[in-house]
């Protein structure tokens, strides 16, 4: 069966085209990557797309596409996204406006957090959440010691 996108925005979207929800809905990469280069993403300013599976290669197309320039907040829980996917949206400046990232639940480690800890785009961070990744005592280090979040209000990077 074919993925109708235009269908799923369009029962994701609320009426002002500002808030899109597409959570569960294992598009996967490749339906991540239809999205990330759909026109309608102009107007998103918050984007929930968790438990997608979108991995590494969504994440970097989400990171990469020319739509969205108004997003402020960005949901990715849940994806299987490794450090690859946290780089590409770590040095994206493609997002200029976003200031609250989610990425809780995945797959990140020491280079993702590093990726994040290192970055001048990490500055406009009001909300950071690595929860419930695979980050260790470095990468934990360099989150918590960043000069570029340290006007972060929210960094979650709790381990267990």
């Amino acid at each position: 069966m074919a993925l109708d996108l235009e269908k799923l925005i369009d029962e994701g979207m609320d009426e002002s085209g500002e808030v899109l929800h597409l959570k569960g809905l294992f598009l996967g990469f490749r339906g991540m990557m239809k999205l990330a280069q759909n026109p309608r993403l102009k107007t998103v300013k918050v984007l929930n797309i968790s438990e997608n599976q979108c991995g590494d290669e969504g994440s970097e197309a989400l990171a990469e596409s020319p739509y969205l320039q108004n997003l402020e907040n960005l949901v990715l829980n849940h994806n299987d996204i490794g450090d690859e996917g946290a780089v590409a949206i770590a040095n994206s400046t493609n997002l200029p406006n976003l200031k609250k990232m989610s990425m809780f639940g995945n797959m990140i480690g020491e280079l993702g957090a590093k990726a994040f800890a290192e970055s001048p785009e990490s500055k406009k961070y009001e909300k950071l959440d690595l929860y419930k990744n695979q980050i260790g005592d470095v990468g934990y280090k360099l989150l918590t010691e960043s000069e570029y979040l340290k006007n972060c209000e929210e960094l979650e990077i709790y381990r267990e």
